[in-house]
């Protein structure tokens, strides 16, 4: 029996233990002091792959992997189907880590990947793990991207038929005519990159799209723009205390023809005090919609996955969010997988599941991205940790 390394939790918190077996060439453990909700176990998946990003699931439990500073894509294999992948195969490589290797789904016999310039189909003919056959859907002359700058990962998603995609502001909040830019807007092709239109504008850094399970309903989570009142916390000795707590992370249900108000709207149609003399704010107000649901303000809200299984109780449709921790809040936020309660379709409660704050001051990880795993679990990678963990429901 191989060793593995699990947390268990009880009330009275979390206790942190392995299991003895043959020695392996680099044993993952477990960062000391995660915080891990009472009725699930956390372990490691996947470790040894260096800044993991975004996650993607394909045909034989295999898990693809996006490697974006090494420019390539990890298949990786749990052939036992204990949990613990075993194998890693690069399945696509040689990208230049500036292309910013980003989004992926499978669908239709290919793993679609998403750079900064680019959208790609892959595939493996041979079996032996590695991509051997690629085929390059959209390029630099079709997709809304410009210059290398400011948000530049790309969202991808492949729903009814059509492309989806969205990259992020140049700044941390560009101050331009909404038409100014292809950024900073959801665009959507046909499937051979054809049919180019407008989905939804005003979204500041969304860097995933998901479909909610029996609906084809598309929704985001955006990141909150940076030093929002700046030009009112002039005196330093007063500290940021607008700042720190505003804006609020967003959860969005995206809309074809929806506006979401960045960079002059935040929030509940507050507006960004640092446009308070944008003649046109009203205006904005009144045309942007409203989130769905705020989370902490600099929490990076990075990535979610709609919950479509059962094997965690009274979970199906809901959210899981990967918060990977923002730097413009006086004290720490975020560091964590959370889940947002959803009923009748409309979130009304969140869940913090795993935490990586250690005493509200110590970084333990990172959680970049997170997708539902074939046996039901949750796996969310760590960019800060360089893993990939799995969160199992075990119960009381």
């Amino acid at each position: 029996m191989k060793p593995r390394c699990f947390f268990s939790t009880f009330a009275a918190g979390v206790i942190a233990f392995s299991l003895t077996g043959p020695p392996l060439a680099r044993a993952a453990t477990l960062p000391t002091g995660v915080w891990v909700r009472e009725g699930y176990e956390l372990s490691i998946a996947v470790d040894g792959i260096k800044i993991p990003r975004f996650l993607a699931l394909g045909p034989d439990h295999t898990l693809f992997v996006s490697v974006p500073k090494e420019g390539k894509i990890v298949a990786c294999r749990d052939r036992d189907g204990d949990g613990s992948y075993e194998t890693q195969t690069p399945f696509v490589s040689g990208k230049l880590p500036a292309t910013i290797l980003q989004g992926m789904q499978w669908h239709d016999g290919w793993l679609w990947f998403a750079q900064l310039n680019s959208v790609s189909k892959a595939r493996d003919l041979d079996g032996d793990g590695k991509a051997d056959e690629e085929v390059q859907i959209l390029g630099p002359d079709q997709l809304p991207t410009g210059a290398r700058g400011g948000h530049m990962w790309r969202a991808l998603l492949i729903h009814r038929d059509r492309i989806y995609t969205h990259v992020g502001d140049q700044t941390n909040a560009t101050d331009e005519p909404i038409d100014a830019s292809e950024r900073r807007k959801i665009w959507s092709f046909a499937l051979d990159g054809s049919g180019k239109k407008l989905f939804a504008s005003g979204i500041r850094n969304t860097e995933k799209l998901a479909v909610r399970p029996g609906s084809d309903e598309i929704w985001g989570v955006d990141h909150d723009v940076d030093t929002m009142a700046a030009k009112l916390e002039v005196d330093k000795q007063l500290g940021q205390p607008i700042t720190d707590h505003n804006p609020s992370a967003e959860l969005n249900h995206y809309v074809e023809g929806g506006f979401y108000g960045h960079p002059w709207i935040v929030g509940k149609n507050q507006p960004n005090l640092n446009f308070l003399s944008e003649p046109k704010l009203i205006e904005y107000a009144r045309m942007a919609t409203v989130p769905e649901w705020l989370m902490p303000a600099h929490c990076s809200a990075n990535a979610l996955t709609f919950y479509r299984g059962d094997k965690i109780p009274h979970a199906h449709g809901d959210i899981f969010v990967a918060q990977k921790g923002g730097w413009n809040a006086t004290a720490k936020v975020g560091y964590c997988l959370s889940r947002i309660l959803f009923e009748n379709g409309h979130p009304y409660g969140e869940l913090k599941m795993v935490n990586f704050l250690k005493g509200g001051t110590e970084i333990l990880g990172r959680p970049a991205d997170c997708t539902q795993a074939p046996d039901g679990s949750i796996l969310f990678s760590d960019d800060f940790g360089h893993k990939v963990y799995r969160l199992k429901y075990v119960g009381k």
